[in-house]
């Protein structure tokens, strides 16, 4: 069976609609989504949010981002990888990730790529204008126990 291990980074802040969660464009899958990515054999988990964030984001560690020192979630599963067409087990690690500038905050904002979502888009999985999200992504953050289990 195929195997992936990644990391993700969980970068939210709160607005009047509640919590927005920061999604980027993935043109592999068409959809936005969160920001990491495959983890490398020579790195651990937390170094592979780190340098997903900077490569995705532009963001220097220290001065514009911080990153948990422990995951939010580990997280080890099976489902279908709809860009490799196969049944796939995951191991991934889900980082709480503080946009810890003015900087950073404005430049995120301004990235075209990048989105706010609010919880009814992720689930929606579009966002207000069309746009697709990423089916992971709900169901990273229900599995994470960021957001409640979807009822519908």
């Amino acid at each position: 069976m195929r195997q992936s291990l990644g990391a993700l980074a969980l970068i939210r802040k709160e607005a009047e609609e509640g919590t927005l969660w920061l999604a980027r464009w993935n043109r592999h899958w068409r959809a936005y989504s969160f920001v990491g990515g495959h983890k490398r054999p020579d790195e651990t988990f937390r170094e592979c949010v780190i340098r997903e964030v900077g490569e995705e984001l532009g963001l220097r560690e220290e001065s514009d981002r911080t990153v948990a020192p422990q995951p939010l979630a580990h997280l080890d599963y099976t489902a279908w990888s709809e860009s490799a067409q196969a049944e796939t087990a995951y191991t991934m690690e889900l980082f709480d990730v503080e946009l810890t500038s003015d900087t950073a905050r404005r430049a995120v904002d301004a990235d075209s790529a990048c989105r706010w979502l609010t919880e009814a888009e992720v689930r929606a999985r579009r966002c207000a204008d069309g746009q697709p999200v990423s089916r992971t992504m709900g169901e990273l953050l229900t599995r994470a126990g960021a957001v409640r289990q979807s009822t519908g």
